[in-house]
């Protein structure tokens, strides 16, 4: 499923509050849409309402593709510094094993290991490339 929520967030340009919803998951097999929209960038863009200037938020959001059964995680520039971050991956770049990814392994092999990218375009490269894969591989 789809996941996005609210936040108060203030405009980079003029300082405005307003609630914003924020996309944490998107779930493409169940709301098909939100792929023009992440191809369109009207995922995570905050609009104010004051100065109508549009702006990036950058934040994790992980890419689910049921049908094709691959997910993406993207995780800001940033995270590359935190160390609570790194924590929470082996040495081969796999996430850590939890209760919640062990319960996801037993139906869903695949969530446990998203391909994990740190650069919204190269999400959007690498859904390109296993959307192609089918194409090619049925002709």
């Amino acid at each position: 499923m789809a996941k996005m929520t609210p936040h108060d967030l203030k405009c980079p340009h003029c300082g405005n509050k307003q609630k914003t919803m924020i996309w944490d998951t998107l779930n493409i097999t169940l709301e098909s849409d939100l792929k023009n929209k992440l191809y369109a960038g009207e995922i995570n863009r905050f609009e104010c309402k004051k100065c109508l200037k549009k702006s990036v938020i950058d934040v994790p959001l992980l890419y689910h593709d049921m049908t094709q059964q691959f997910c993406v995680q993207y995780f800001p520039p940033k995270a590359l510094d935190d160390s609570d971050f790194l924590r929470q991956f082996n040495l081969d770049g796999s996430f850590a094993m939890t209760a919640l990814s062990l319960t996801l392994a037993k139906s869903s092999a695949y969530l446990t290991r998203p391909h994990i990218v740190f650069d919204m375009n190269e999400l959007l490269r690498y859904v390109a490339f296993r959307d192609r894969i089918p194409a090619i591989k049925l002709r």
